[in-house]
């Protein structure tokens, strides 16, 4: 645990060292969100007219794929922040080439820094060697500033339009007691941390464990009618699950009103492992899926008694009868202990506006099988070594709990988002035969509140609660 807590320390900071960086060289921008659509027409942009940058932004859409026939090297235009200070250069949302365009992460991926640095005046084009401005900020190429009373297109709305994991920003960050992420430069990886197993219907703590998480975007998507909306194809995660002690006991804490944890993850951490996979005949469609495997068997161990969340003995749980303890030492608690986990589904967005160009408004489906283990351990004191046992061997009366039946396996989530100029979601899921719920809405364009609600449809286990209910606020930051 403490070697983990190091490693997110030491990933944190240089993420933040490289943010800092970012910020230095570009400068912060206010979250575009608080812009209104009826004023969204005053963002600077202007239509390109030197021959030598069409041809440039021209060859950039082409190599990445665009269909020449939608190109147009006499109708390329700029979009950018406002900015408040003429000492400080453009910072570009979106440039559009005829019919298509690319948001700032494409435009960061695909451009070189120099051409860039041109467009966005940061350094001279018609000097030699284009260097950097020392004086104010100008664009000393050919261009047409487009006047406010000329409408902006769908697209260009779309570019600044933030999600809660924006893919056309450089760099942003949220926080919140479910998860803390960041996107760092142009790369497109998000670093995650984030608490709960709620593919399984666990939660916040009410699943004894968290996760911290590599996302890294592959493969550009060069279809025309939903690269705005989904920029990759592929996206894959790794990462590592560790043990978490809190939320045993949760009274006369400030989160006191949560129910306290039953469920706990056993020492030895598990490997992280999944995938979004769009297919690329028709990127709507696609497949997700995702794991997480013990490293280490159940065995005997020591335990310290103020690490885990206990439940009540059975009365039919004893030491086997050929148990060296058998009738030496009394069984006191159960340790339960979430497994392995995964799931496997099918996806598919429907986007209500796709038909006129609009993303903001969609659907997500998602309809598959899922997989949660939890076993047993018993606990003893051995007063020989004067040493807290957690056993899951030579005791009968211990139970597995993993799918036997259809309810068990089976998966499906339905996914609504608005990610217009208001932004909220919600979700309904099944897995596991837990429903569970989660709705979040903005309070001002850069906190949100996240409300997150699981209850068991069967049966209550021993580790579960009959209502697990948690609220959290988000911040959000992007630039």
């Amino acid at each position: 645990m403490k070697k983990i807590t190091l490693l997110i320390i030491m990933i944190l900071s240089l993420v933040g060292t490289i943010n800092m960086k970012a910020q230095t060289r570009k400068g912060m921008i206010d979250s575009l969100t608080t812009i209104d659509p009826e004023i969204r027409k005053y963002f600077p942009r202007w239509k390109i007219c030197e021959t030598d940058l069409q041809i440039q932004i021209y060859q950039a859409f082409k190599l990445l794929g665009f269909p020449k026939e939608k190109l147009s090297k006499n109708k390329i235009i700029i979009l950018a922040a406002p900015r408040n200070d003429e000492y400080v250069a453009y910072n570009i949302l979106l440039i559009k080439c005829g019919e298509v365009s690319m948001n700032s992460a494409e435009i960061n991926s695909n451009f070189s820094s120099s051409l860039y640095n041109i467009l966005s005046g940061e350094s001279f084009y018609a000097r030699a060697n284009n260097p950097p401005q020392t004086e104010v900020r100008s664009r000393d190429y050919c261009y047409e500033e487009i006047p406010p009373d000329v409408p902006v297109s769908a697209t260009e709305a779309n570019a600044i339009i933030n999600f809660l994991r924006p893919s056309d920003v450089t760099h942003a960050f949220s926080i919140s007691m479910f998860e803390q992420s960041l996107k760092f430069g142009k790369s497109g990886f998000w670093i995650s941390n984030s608490i709960g197993n709620d593919e399984v219907g666990y939660p916040f703590w009410s699943a004894g464990e968290s996760k911290i998480s590599l996302q890294r975007p592959l493969y550009a998507n060069t279809h025309e009618e939903t690269n705005t909306a989904i920029p990759y194809l592929l996206d894959i995660t790794l990462g590592g699950v560790y043990k978490i002690n809190s939320g045993i006991d949760p009274s006369g804490t400030a989160l006191s009103w949560i129910p306290a944890r039953k469920l706990n993850m056993g020492p030895g951490g598990k490997l992280l492992a999944g995938l979004d996979l769009n297919m690329p005949f028709h990127p709507q469609f696609g497949i997700h899926f995702n794991m997480e495997i013990p490293l280490t068997e159940m065995r005997k161990e020591g335990i310290e008694l103020n690490d885990y969340a206990y439940t009540k003995v059975p009365d039919n749980v004893d030491f086997d009868t050929d148990n060296p303890n058998y009738g030496k030492y009394k069984i006191t608690d159960i340790v339960n202990q979430l497994r392995g986990t995964g799931q496997a589904t099918l996806f598919y967005y429907w986007w209500l506006g796709a038909n006129e160009g609009k993303y903001d408004n969609f659907f997500r489906f998602d309809l598959g099988m899922s997989y949660a283990e939890v076993r047993q351990s018993a606990v003893y004191y051995d007063t020989t070594d004067h040493v807290n046992y957690m056993d899951p061997n030579g005791i009968t009366g211990l139970q597995t709990f993993k799918p036997n039946e259809f309810g068990d396996w089976f998966y499906a989530k339905l996914e609504y988002r608005n990610s217009a100029f208001w932004p909220f979601g919600l979700s309904v899921q099944y897995s596991n035969q837990i429903l569970m719920g989660r709705v979040y809405v903005p309070l001002v364009n850069w906190l949100y509140i996240d409300v997150k609600v699981a209850t068991p449809l069967r049966g209550l286990r021993p580790y579960e609660n009959k209502v697990f209910f948690m609220v959290s606020p988000v911040l959000r930051l992007t630039i």
